[in-house]
């Protein structure tokens, strides 16, 4: 299974208020704030793991055909890139910029394919342009729907395809991952 977040940085640094009193504790498990508060760039390393931790739950919640719940404490990040989740384990791929922080998380090695966007688009088009390339489908053929849990289905022809996919946005930023 694959599930993706994008943190917009500017965004954020405007939205959040991360030095609140509890903030950290009600997030981060206490070895994640270790991590964070001996980081030379604490608020990159905030980002990092908050998107490592919503891309896993994207990850596991597809995985596993789990209704919305999320319980960002569950899901323990490691500065390497894993996050683990119950007996679970997630590789994660993260890309820095200094305009947003975008993770992919994985359950095992797939391949796929991702783009980032940073104007207002039709993400769901691009997908299916990415589909339609990788799989030779007519784009006319693609659906975009989603479960009772919320869980994003790729439709060819009206038949559900597991095909792992995720979407995800924040400010101005948007983006995907599918494996094909």
């Amino acid at each position: 299974m694959i599930g993706n977040d994008i943190v917009d940085l500017q965004l954020a640094n405007t939205q959040s208020n991360w030095q609140r009193r509890g903030w950290l504790q009600k997030i981060f498990t206490i070895q994640e704030q270790q991590y964070i508060l001996a980081s030379e760039k604490i608020e990159l390393l905030i980002w990092k793991f908050w998107s490592m931790k919503e891309a896993a739950y994207k990850a596991h919640q597809r995985r596993f055909n789990l209704p919305s719940r999320y319980n960002p404490q569950s899901f323990r990040c490691r500065p390497k890139g894993e996050v683990y989740v119950d007996n679970y384990s997630y590789k994660t791929v993260t890309e820095t910029q200094n305009e947003y922080v975008y993770t992919i998380a994985m359950g095992s090695d797939i391949d796929y394919r991702s783009s980032v966007y940073d104007k207002p688009m039709n993400i769901h088009s691009k997908l299916k342009e990415t589909i339609t390339r990788k799989l030779n489908v007519d784009v006319s053929r693609i659906c975009l729907t989603k479960d009772s849990n919320g869980i994003p289905i790729v439709n060819i022809n009206q038949t559900a395809m597991q095909l792992p996919m995720s979407i995800t946005h924040h400010g101005k930023y948007s983006a995907f991952v599918v494996s094909v």
